[in-house]
């Protein structure tokens, strides 16, 4: 099987480097850093997207038309916006609201919706998620994530995400990976470790936890992988 992960910055990306070992390649295309690595019979691509939905779109995009991935593994850093969530948590994102999303004066529609969606978000594969959660050891919470090109660093910025869209963590990439992988027709599973809490302090804690490397989802990454690709016998 072939499989993209598909990460925003190296500081994310590095941790499963280390972990999967057994590099095979490293090119550059399109702006995106692409490492392929054999794993058994199946094959990684790990690519470095770079921030936004945009970069991560068009990285799907790479994957797809140059690799022919058959699927895309998301994980990275986000802010936590429910209180109940923690730093260093480990989460699984079950849907995702693009909330920059905005055609109301048009449509008539609520922001963050797109007229093809019966609500505010797009589903991720939930028999893929509840595979994942039934090979790991302590299951992942899942999540409502709100998405956007805007990183959230305001107490009353994180209100309005979790009250008016129903979120509980956001980032920069997960409704751009979804909206390329409904397209491309790929299966989209992402995990994420809370690095901030997406109020005012949120920047300092952020560089705090990328700067000490606590990343956390490689530990789980051959369960994840091996249940991903639980018919191709993939050993980590």
């Amino acid at each position: 099987m072939k499989i993209g992960i598909v990460t925003a910055m190296a500081e994310e990306t590095l941790p499963i480097y280390k972990k999967l070992g057994n590099v095979i390649k490293t090119e550059r295309v399109c702006g995106a850093e692409i490492s392929t690595i054999e794993l058994s019979e199946n094959t990684v691509y790990l690519a470095t997207s770079g921030v936004g939905e945009i970069n991560a779109a068009t990285t799907v995009q790479l994957l797809k038309d140059l690799y022919k991935v058959e699927a895309i593994l998301n994980f990275g850093f986000v802010g936590s916006l429910n209180s109940d969530i923690d730093l260093g948590e480990l989460v699984i994102a079950d849907r995702v609201c693009h909330y920059q999303y905005d055609v109301s004066v048009l449509d008539n529609i609520r922001v963050g919706q797109y007229s093809e969606n019966e609500d505010l978000y797009f589903y991720l594969e939930a028999e893929l998620i509840e595979r994942v959660n039934k090979a790991l050891a302590q299951p992942l919470r899942k999540v409502a994530v709100a998405s956007a090109d805007a990183f959230v660093a305001s107490t009353e910025k994180k209100k309005q995400l979790r009250e008016e869209f129903g979120c509980d963590i956001c980032e920069m990439e997960l409704a751009g990976l979804a909206i390329a992988c409904r397209r491309n027709e790929l299966p989209l599973l992402s995990v994420k470790v809370i690095s901030d809490k997406a109020d005012d302090g949120a920047f300092v804690c952020f560089e705090d936890i990328v700067n000490k490397g606590l990343s956390r989802y490689e530990e789980i990454l051959p369960a994840v992988l091996n249940a991903v690709t639980q018919n191709n016998q993939m050993t980590v």
